[in-house]
């Protein structure tokens, strides 16, 4: 998996940017996050693993997709919540799809 420049989420994209500031949500120290407003994803230049890297991205990719596709956890149960992160997950992929290719392909 690449860590892209940009990532389409629904029909908005969101730039993709490494950082070296501390990130903080709900007071707490993160290794990433997403701004709706900007179309921004940050991710923290601490993390050195790979997988931890593709981690952080999908992690702030879900949060894209909740917000995007409007729908909250408290009105939903898990059968939906999950329905509609696979269904947003398989959108993203198909939009993206040069992300999703292993390593030198």
């Amino acid at each position: 998996m690449k860590i892209p420049e940009t990532v389409r989420i629904g029909s908005m994209d969101y730039s993709v940017k490494r950082t070296d500031e501390i990130i903080i949500v709900d007071n707490k120290k993160c290794k990433g996050d997403i701004n709706y407003l900007s179309k921004e994803i940050r991710i923290s230049n601490e993390i050195k693993n790979t997988q931890d890297n593709e981690v952080t991205l999908l992690h702030e990719i879900c949060h894209g997709i909740v917000y995007e596709r409007n729908f909250t956890y408290k009105d939903n149960d898990e059968e939906t919540i999950t329905e509609e992160l696979a269904r947003g997950l398989h959108q993203v992929i198909r939009d993206n799809p040069k992300i999703f290719q292993a390593e030198g392909e």
